[in-house]
């Protein structure tokens, strides 16, 4: 597996995990405006533009996250600077994404309705990502002696050479691609009530890298919580789940009494 594809010039080049970012990016806008949500809300002339808002502060947080749980996986300011490079924390990126709500206010789009669109296909761009991650040795699992281990070899690569690991970013791959297939196929025709969704795909999100992070070679444990027991991200998603479970409540009986009302 090979971080840099091709090199352009200078410090220019086409990275795996820039490539497979990409490619999930076009993934989720292209299946998100064939939704029938999205021509209800109104998006056609909106929907580029609440994303360049969203993508931008998706990777400020996603990266400001990464660098705070895990800064020596970065090798310069340089790298911390280059969007194309891998390094970033999908919760902080879910997270920071909460900043776009004051524009969808600004631009009169209904936030509940519209955060159930873009989490509804948000698991596939993670999962596609993932991927991306593997090539570029980010995210890489902790030693083991399995079968299916993966050892690296490529100088450039994130993750430790000439060690068998764990395929980390491919189990976070597997179990994000089976959460957008529970989302797209059953929740989505069962959660009706704005917000339902959002709340689903945050407490399906955060327990994928809760779990996940057990197996991470690359976690920062946080010696003052449990003995170490928990990383930091584990700390992060299981806010998030909490949150979460309060939220979906929430939108549940709002939607109910908004239901009631409308009888």
């Amino acid at each position: 597996m090979r971080r840099e594809l091709l090199h352009i010039y200078g410090p220019f080049s086409i990275c795996s995990f820039g490539l497979f970012l990409l490619i999930g990016l076009l993934v989720f806008v292209t299946l998100a405006e064939k939704h029938p949500l999205y021509r209800r809300l109104g998006l056609q002339d909106k929907y580029l533009k609440i994303l360049l808002v969203g993508v931008l502060a998706g990777l400020i947080g996603g990266r400001l996250l990464s660098i705070i749980s895990c800064p020596q996986a970065f090798e310069s300011i340089g790298h911390m600077l280059s969007p194309w490079e891998p390094g970033y924390s999908i919760l902080g990126a879910v997270l920071a994404v909460v900043t776009v709500v004051p524009y969808l206010r600004y631009l009169g789009v209904p936030i509940l309705p519209f955060f159930d669109l873009i989490t509804l296909y948000a698991p596939l761009w993670q999962s596609v990502s993932r991927i991306g991650c593997f090539f570029a040795g980010c995210c890489h699992g902790a030693p083991t002696t399995l079968p299916w281990g993966f050892t690296y070899t490529d100088p450039k690569s994130s993750a430790p050479l000439y060690v068998r690991m764990h395929p980390t970013q491919l189990y976070s791959s597997a179990l994000l691609f089976a959460i957008f297939l529970l989302l797209f196929f059953v929740l989505q025709k069962k959660l009706r009530k704005p917000g339902q969704m959002v709340a689903a795909y945050l407490m399906l999100m955060s327990a994928e890298r809760f779990f996940v992070d057990f197996l991470r070679g690359d976690r920062v444990d946080v010696p003052s919580v449990a003995g170490g027991f928990f990383s930091l991200d584990q700390l992060v998603a299981l806010l998030i789940f909490a949150v979460s479970i309060i939220f979906f409540l929430g939108a549940t009986i709002i939607g109910t009494r908004r239901g009631v009302h409308k009888q």
